[in-house]
Order: structure tokens, then sequence, then C-alpha cells
């Protein structure tokens, strides 16, 4: 199969997922996301690496407590932009109906990054991450498995490199039917597009501040569209 006819065919995989998704009745609610993400070798000539993530997720037009993770995890540097990674999450949910749920995921992942510069001389980073998540829900027995596709793409503002236009996108793919609501095929998709700030060139630190869509493919006859304050 040519390149070409392998994208036509992923493309018309994607507008068949998405097709059947539209024709539910959509939901929207906004809200605020906010994160935090560290990572770092355990010495600074090891190949062994460190990783956390949490977050706090408000909804209901940002009113109200609709979720928390803590992600711990380890990695490995595989050659000098790709690693392997494992690790744990919690995650605490407080669905718009129903009751609070905690719910703990092992998961591992791949991840590349690269960089170059432009035809201005502005930086340019690309960077991809393949997540497969094995997801336990208290009071249930089954094992929802889920794979996740992470690509991002940001750029240089200016000649300080100190300001970043940042998008990327996710997709969820759920592999299998669970006892806590989870469907096989399409799960949800988020899309953000923002700004990411520099005290100067060389931190190592960046606040990620934009807009993002998650549209969720829910069972049941709507879906939602929440259309988020992301602040990292």
């Amino acid at each position: 199969m040519s390149k070409i006819q392998s994208s036509a065919l992923c493309f018309l995989l994607l507008l068949s997922v998405f097709r059947q998704s539209a024709s539910a009745q959509v939901i929207d609610d906004t809200g605020q996301w906010n994160a935090v993400f560290l990572q770092d070798k355990f010495t600074p000539d090891s190949r062994l690496k460190w990783w956390f993530d949490g977050h706090y997720r408000l909804f209901d037009d940002a009113g109200g407590f609709g979720q928390s993770i803590v992600r711990p995890g380890v990695g490995f540097d595989l050659w000098e932009n790709s690693a392997v990674w494992a690790g744990y999450g919690w995650i605490r949910t407080s669905p718009v109906q129903g009751a609070d749920t905690d719910e703990h995921r092992i998961w591992q992942q791949w991840t590349w990054s690269r960089s170059g510069k432009s035809r201005t001389g502005s930086t340019v980073k690309i960077a991809a991450r393949t997540r497969f998540e094995q997801r336990f829900v208290e009071s249930t027995d089954d094992t929802g498995l889920r794979l996740r596709q992470f690509v991002r793409w940001q750029r240089d503002i200016g000649p300080c490199a100190n300001r970043t236009f940042v998008v990327w996108d996710e997709l969820f793919i759920a592999l299998n039917d669970t006892d806590f609501g989870q469907r096989s095929g399409f799960d949800q998709n988020r899309i953000f597009v923002g700004l990411g700030f520099k005290k100067h060139r060389s931190s190592t630190w960046r606040v990620e501040i934009g807009y993002m869509n998650q549209f969720v493919n829910q069972a049941g006859p709507t879906d939602r569209s929440n259309h988020l304050l992301v602040v990292n």
C-alpha cells in the first residue's frame, strides 16, 4: 500500500469515527484545567529519569470540581530524543451525574522529540507520545485498556526564544468494553492552541496558557464538548 493510500485510509477511518459521533446530541460545557509537569534525570549522567504530573480540573462553567490526577513514573533514555516510561496514576473524578469515582491506572509510554530551525531562524520542535493504559475503577471488576496518541508542535515567537506558539492534539482509543462504562472505539479527542512563556531563554521552567477543546464520545444519546482554559 502506498503512502497516499495509507493516508487516505487513515483519513476515511477518522472521518467515519467523527461522523458516528456527530450523529449524537452534543452538550457543551466550559471549565478550567490546571496542571504541573516535571521530569529530570536521577543523576546528570544517568539514562534513568523520573516523571510526575498533577492535575486539578474544574467543570460546570469552571465552578465545580471535575477531576484530580496524581501520576508519577520512571523512564529510560533509549537514545538522545527517545525514551520509554512506566508508572502509576490515581484519578478522582466527580462526574456530571452519579457518584464520585476513584480510578487507578498503570501506564506505559514511548516519547520522542526533535528540534530544528525554520527558514526564518526560529526554533521549531515536534514531539510525540504513545501511551498504553490499564484502568481499574474501584467497586468494579473489569480492566479497561486504552491507547492514547499525542502529537505536539511548537515554534519560537520573536528573537528572544522565551515565547512559543504551541499546538497539540491527543486521540484516545478504548480497546475494550468495561462494566464501568468504557466502550471500545473512539473515546475522546483533545486539541490545544496556546502560548508558552519562559522567564529567559535558558530557563528549565515554562508556563503554557491556551484554549483546549475536549470532545468526549459518551455511551448513550449525548456526547460532550468541553471548552477549557488550560494553564500548565
